[in-house]
């Protein structure tokens, strides 16, 4: 159930970004929940949510994505003093994120949780979140180049990274992808764990078919 918002007090964004505002406006913040999800990477993120969220059609909800290319740290960083973290502007803000070989996901897990920021971490990166939708995929990956051929043997992998959703991710697709990453770790462990990824916990805070997000012990 969306909350009535803290005054955020924060300035109006401004500068360079890559932004999409999903949802419907409304100038009735008390029946609207609002989420924004930082992508720390280009179009591959942003193309699958965008796809994720027209399949809903939720009037009550409002979804912005915003693509900021870089580190889970740096990431993290950018939601916390753009746009702040859960209670202002928006009633969720997420960061999707990947383990690759980055050195300063411990430092990202830090500040969100002083931001109030969900993370959504894919280990070792989203596409992980993308096969899963096709297998039950648990054997441990190196990286991007490892994953990209078992990816696809189900979907094209385009040289620009954008994704298909309607073609290759739609229908009931997702709800194997849940099932499949619950199976994968612990909630919160997923830095840890490869092969892992909580954008399940995504999926379904956008699908309207959970609650809030579980808080990590």
């Amino acid at each position: 159930m969306a909350r009535t918002p803290k005054p955020s007090g924060r300035r109006s964004p401004q500068g360079p970004s890559h932004e999409t505002d999903l949802g419907r406006r409304t100038d009735t913040r008390d029946s609207l929940d609002r989420l924004l999800v930082v992508c720390g990477a280009e179009t591959t993120e942003s193309d699958y949510l965008k796809g994720f969220k027209a399949a809903f059609k939720r009037r009550t909800l409002s979804v912005r994505v915003t693509e900021r290319p870089g580190s889970p740290s740096q990431v993290v960083r950018y939601a916390a003093d753009r746009w702040g973290g859960s209670g202002g502007e928006f009633d969720q803000v997420w960061c999707v994120v990947d383990v690759d070989a980055f050195e300063d996901l411990d430092r990202a897990q830090l500040l969100a949780r002083r931001e109030r920021i969900e993370l959504a971490v894919s280990n070792p990166c989203f596409e992980l979140w993308l096969l899963l939708h096709h297998t039950d995929h648990r054997s441990w990956v190196a990286d991007y180049r490892t994953l990209k051929p078992l990816l696809q043997k189900h979907a094209e992998v385009r040289t620009d990274k954008s994704v298909d959703f309607p073609r290759y991710y739609g229908g009931d697709r997702w709800e194997h992808a849940v099932a499949r990453a619950r199976e994968l770790a612990p909630e919160h462990t997923e830095h840890e764990t490869n092969p892992s990824t909580r954008m399940w916990r995504l999926a379904l805070t956008i699908s309207g078919r959970c609650g809030s997000p579980s808080t990590e012990g």
